[in-house]
């Protein structure tokens, strides 16, 4: 749907949002950036001053406040810096000053995705109750709120005003209207994912009207048919206040033999959770994005003289960001951007308002402006973007589900190689060339002309302080690093083919890596999934760029104790419409799930960034899997690591258009072939598998090298070749061929996981020497059909699973032939683990037939499992009733009457006994139980409901227990101590 638009550029004078953009800026602005008198002093060590820096930063934290608000300014001596870490400004009051003419130069070191200096809280501020706006309209532009009540209200408090993005003011936009392949998960807004949030605070209150007002604007109407609005009050965790950075040169290291290197710093600033800060006479060199990104819970920021010079990077998006504003009340001002992408960027749902004032862009790369969703209340004046354009307008090619990127937003004054303004009729967005200011001419309005000192370019002043007169801080004066306490866990181990760690069995659910879709919404991220790889630049949290030691603890928590992790079908989020088309440019769209190789920084693959180069490999993919490799000792988790992704090679073209193998897309000799079939079809896995391709086989020994070489010291962590893997046996043996000489190169062994067709894990069986490097069957890919037939695709048939079969996992069966299926395998091979497919019989059958894991989920469905648990009533009644006898539990035939619907886990002595029955009124005994004395508790696996079992002084042969009902029910019998 169309929305009427206000006409571009309408002149001589459009309609203006009524938005008094003089709010931004430090202070409120209109507020002159104070000179904080140094405190302390530190001089370059010549080796990695992370330490260095960061204690000083600490011991001027330390100091007391002033009633000025500062503790004082860390001095910096002049000379070159060395940061192999990351420096936090973490306390109020604390400015980081360099010396002279940009004379102090900190250097970000070494490799890292990072943000070089953090300024801020990591913490959001927490509010208390919500309290409802009672107006019909509060219209962009106001300061006052009508409440439903002031209780808990006073003036000074800090408040949070919250506007909804309910489904009738998407609709009302169109925003849940555009067509397309998986339009709704690529496009449409969901409900909650654009919600405006502003950090205010209350100037004064009205009690006879139940009105506060704030302490500046906000920028789009908050309407009451579209949900109104919320305030809150700040309870905790108020954002830091009063901090500075001045005087800097700060540089990225980057790898001179790659032009387009991004494994170094990303961002040279980062600033969020804070209020009244600035950034000053600061140029940023050779970073991957943001000289300065401010991000959306920082507000009256001024960023002022600063150079954003030579990127290293990508030319493509969400790279070189120069400055990037996410925030509230931030102002830009004369600033000068080169090679960027967007230069003068304005970020998702910034809420503002916010200002770039008398900036200057050079050799830009891109256009300038908002590029994700609904950044409100912008200005943009008397900016020039040199050799690009400067955009405010409805787009869906710069970021996924942009749609309206901007409202109630002005370009006064601009140049541009192109300027394109559209906005909703009720959000106007327009352009407008004027002999007189905007910005000034409101400040000067609100506050006087005294406060256009605020805005004026000031000449550098550096002010040489003495520095006899400061204390120096030392190497000597850094505390005693503390001494590492290595948690206590205990090492995987299998245990008569059931997974132990520590004394107790693990049983549960499992977490899948997504594998696409993602995206750059905090509030609706998470529909897309987890991923401990995927990477959405300057944002951590749930679904995003996830923090992996709150993962790690959640899917311990959630009683989920199995992660599957593994490469991602495609990098790019364009990719997930399916389409198989050559990308024409680099705008490549986050969320972007990282992949085991490196670019190589040279041509062109079809995602439009440069090419791959397969023997090399990407730092921050495996330094992701090895950190959430720790964690998963630590927190006692499995971790399945697969080193290909199957579904790169087989069906849909799109899987393999962009996959980083295809010729076109790496810069290697590989000698595959590039076979798109008629109906965008593809069939490459054989060929991808194929040992005796002599390029190929060493390609794939080194990528398999690799992997073990960063994660095979891990204890908790199962190889598996391939997720999906469908391909021949010849290439199976090769790999762990390849597995064993790495093992005995290294004199470690590693544990494998067998995870394919039935064909080739039963031919990798009946070798000795390949059987013995399995640890774990995973039969998902076969089973019994009801009639007892065997469903069993091939691997080696250059087919996907589900191309055998129109269902990936066949069609459902009985319990009695899972039982079946995994009693088999259980039998002939007890010192290994038994995983298995539900089959639609749910996990009791395997559970009961020696089986150490349960799928009860669809893994390549792994997108869908970011809001919903795998979780089975079984999983909660063994993890707190069985889970320190489960392993010493096994099959027993004979027990009970009727095998077919009743089985029987025993330990040898059958003092831990757990009987299942399918169907019946009762179960019967065919033999005694040898103890005097059980106490018994049946289990519904259905409902998850126990209740006490009322039990004969003995079990002996021939007894009958009635059950709670007929339907199907377990019985734990535990022998009286």
């Amino acid at each position: 749907m169309e929305l009427p638009l206000l006409p571009v550029h309408a002149q001589p004078t459009p309609f203006l949002p009524a938005i008094d953009f003089s709010h931004a800026g430090y202070g409120g602005g209109g507020v002159s950036i104070p000179k904080v008198p140094a405190v302390l002093l530190v001089r370059p060590s010549g080796q990695d001053d992370t330490k260095l820096l960061q204690g000083a930063l600490d011991q001027a934290a330390r100091l007391p406040l002033q009633p000025n608000g500062f503790r004082g300014a860390l001095q910096l001596g002049e000379g070159k810096f060395l940061v192999s870490g990351q420096l936090h400004l973490k306390a109020d009051g604390v400015v980081l000053r360099g010396s002279g003419n940009l004379k102090t130069i900190i250097v970000a070191t070494g490799k890292g995705r990072r943000s070089l200096l953090v300024v801020g809280k990591e913490n959001l501020p927490k509010p208390g109750p919500s309290v409802k706006v009672t107006d019909q309209v509060v219209p962009a532009g106001s300061r006052t709120f009508t409440l439903e009540t002031l209780e808990g209200f006073h003036t000074g408090d800090l408040v949070v005003i919250t506007r909804p993005s309910t489904k009738e003011w998407i609709a009302a936009l169109g925003m849940d209207t555009l067509k397309g392949v998986f339009s709704d998960l690529r496009f449409h807004w969901p409900a909650g994912s654009r919600n405006l949030v502003w950090d205010r605070t209350i100037i004064s209150l009205d009690p006879a009207k139940n009105q506060i007002t704030v302490d500046a604007p906000i920028t789009t109407a908050l309407e009451k048919p579209y949900g109104g609005g919320t305030v809150a009050k700040v309870m905790a965790e108020a954002p830091l206040q009063h901090l500075g950075l001045e005087n800097l040169v700060l540089e990225s290291e980057f790898s001179k033999a790659n032009p387009k290197d991004e494994e170094h710093a990303w961002y040279a600033i980062s600033v969020n959770h804070v209020q009244d800060a600035w950034v000053q006479n600061i140029t940023a060199r050779h970073f991957v994005s943001s000289a300065v990104r401010v991000g959306p819970r920082a507000r009256r920021i001024t960023v002022e003289s600063c150079r954003s010079e030579q990127p290293i990077s990508e030319v493509g998006g969400y790279r070189r960001h120069s400055f990037l504003v996410e925030g509230q009340q931030v102002l830009v001002q004369h600033c000068t951007a080169e090679a960027g992408i967007n230069d003068f960027a304005i970020g998702f749902t910034a809420a503002g308002p916010n200002v770039f004032l008398n900036c200057i862009a050079t050799k830009a790369q891109g256009p300038s402006g908002s590029f994700e969703s609904w950044a409100s209340g912008v200005l943009y004046e008397n900016v020039q973007v040199n050799g690009n354009g400067l955009r405010l307008t409805y787009d869906i090619e710069r970021a996924q589900a942009g749609g309206w990127t901007a409202a109630n937003s002005v370009l006064w004054n601009c140049t541009a190689q192109e300027i394109v303004t559209k906005g909703p009729a009720t959000a106007p967005v327009v352009s407008v060339t004027s002999p007189e200011p905007l910005f000034s001419i409101q400040l000067s309005k609100r506050l006087g002309k005294q406060a256009l000192a605020a805005i004026r370019k000031q000449p550098a002043e550096y002010t040489q302080t003495d520095f006899s007169l400061l204390r120096e801080f030392t190497p000597t004066d850094l505390p005693p690093a503390p001494s590492e306490q290595k948690l206590a866990s205990s090492p995987l181990q299998i245990v008569n083919g059931r997974f132990v760690i520590g004394n107790k069995t693990l049983w549960g659910g499992m977490v899948n890596d997504a594998w696409w879709l993602g995206q750059t919404s905090p509030n609706n991220a998470l529909d897309a999934g987890l991923s401990i790889t995927r990477f959405v630049p300057g944002r951590t949290g749930p679904g995003l760029t996830e923090d992996l030691s709150a993962l790690a603890s959640r899917v311990a928590a959630q009683g989920t104790p199995f992660y599957q992790s593994g490469p991602a079908i495609w990098y790019d989020r364009r990719r997930d419409d399916h389409s198989i088309v050559e990308r024409p440019n680099s705008n490549v769209w986050a969320a972007f799930y990282e992949l085991p190789w490196a670019r190589s920084g040279q041509g062109k693959a079809w995602d439009g960034l440069s090419k791959y180069d397969v023997s090399t490999y990407n730092p921050w993919y495996f330094d992701r899997t090895r950190e959430f490799a720790r964690l998963s000792d630590q927190k006692g988790l499995v971790l399945y690591h697969h080193l290909y992704n199957n579904h790169n090679l087989l069906e849909t073209a799109s899987h393999w258009i962009d996959f980083p193998w295809r010729p076109a897309n790496n810069i290697n000799e590989t000698n595959l072939p590039d076979p798109l079939e008629p109906k965008a079809r593809v069939h490459v896995a054989n060929q991808f598998y194929d040992a005796t391709n002599p390029k190929l086989r060493e390609l794939h020994r080194a990528y398999i090298f690799h992997v073990l070489d960063l994660l095979g010291h891990f204890d908790n962590i199962l190889f598996g070749l391939s997720f999906q893997y469908s391909g021949p046996f010849a290439f199976q043996r090769f790999f762990q061929e390849t597995v064993a000489e790495w093992e005995q190169k290294n004199n470690r062994t590693v544990r494998l996981v067998l995870d394919t067709s039935k064909n080739v894990t039963d031919a990798v069986l009946a070798d000795p020497a390949l059987a013995k490097q399995v640890a774990v069957i995973d039969m998902r890919y076969w089973h019994y059909l009801p009639d007892g037939t065997l469903w069993a695709p091939e691997g080696g048939k250059n087919l996907a699973f589900r191309e055998m079969h129109p269902k990936e996992f066949g069609d459902n069966t009985t319990p009695q032939q899972v039982y079946r299926q995994v009693r088999e395998y259980h039998t002939k091979y007890p010192d290994k683990a038994i995983v298995a497919w539900h089959s639609g019989a749910g996990p009791v059958p395997a559970l009961m037939a020696g089986g150490a894991q349960v799928i009860m989920r669809n893994p390549t469905a792994g997108h869908g499992q970011g809001r919903t648990v795998d979780a089975h009533p079984l999983d909660s009644f063994v993890q707190q009733h069985l889970a320190a006898h489960l392993m010493h539990l096994q099959p027993q035939d004979g027990l009970l009457a009727h095998s077919t619907q009743n089985w029987a886990l025993t330990d040898l002595k059958r003092n831990t006994v757990l009987l299942s029955s399918l169907a019946g009124q009762e179960i019967t005994f065919d033999q005694k139980l040898p103890k005097k004395t059980y106490t018994g508790r049946w289990f519904d696996p259905n409902s998850g409901k126990t209740q006490p079992a009322e039990l004969p002084a003995k079990l002996k042969k021939g007894t009958a227990l009635p059950k709670p009902t007929a339907a199907h029910w377990l019985l734990l019998l535990k022998a009286a101590r």
